[in-house]
């Protein structure tokens, strides 16, 4: 991709990814730094960029994990899973069932081979639709749903034999 089709690209798709990234930070100042991060990542793989199906969905995915390492970093002791609400307006004992729930999570998904923790990510943490997940990793929508199926039977596996 040379420097002309990068700057047309750029252009359609920096609005998005502010609002991407202002939707988790919640400043437009952080999420104005979070798609310049984005677009400078995306001129460095300019070169491999059209092995993707979607750029965009590429740029979103990049918008969204740095939006939360930026909020990682302001509240390091919060989870994303507590983003949706503010710690202030939970019990000590919610909070406490929170991380420990939080943490059962994420040591179940650790113990998962990386394809299936990339899915389960993809789908239920970042939101993706299977057409999307599938443009991302350029399968079809119907080897998406079947590995999503198996990862989310594998979970339940686990969680089963642990209780």
């Amino acid at each position: 991709m040379n420097a002309r089709d990068f700057e047309i690209l750029a252009r359609s798709l920096r609005p998005g990814l502010v609002k991407t990234a202002r939707r988790i930070v919640d400043n437009h100042d952080e999420a104005e730094d979070v798609a310049q991060d984005v677009m400078l990542k995306l001129w460095s793989m300019r070169e491999s960029l059209d092995r993707y199906n979607s750029v965009e969905s590429l740029g979103m995915v990049m918008a969204r994990r740095m939006a939360l390492n930026v909020l990682r970093a302001r509240h390091p002791s919060v989870s994303v899973e507590d983003c949706g609400e503010s710690p202030d307006e939970l019990t000590p004992e919610e909070l406490m069932v929170r991380q420990e729930t939080s943490r059962k999570v994420d040591a179940v998904l650790a113990s998962l081979p990386e394809s299936q923790q990339t899915l389960i990510r993809l789908r239920h943490v970042e939101g993706f639709d299977n057409a999307a997940i599938a443009s991302i990793l350029g399968s079809s929508e119907g080897a998406v749903r079947t590995a999503l199926s198996r990862a989310r039977r594998r979970v339940a596996e686990i969680f089963a034999s642990a209780h």
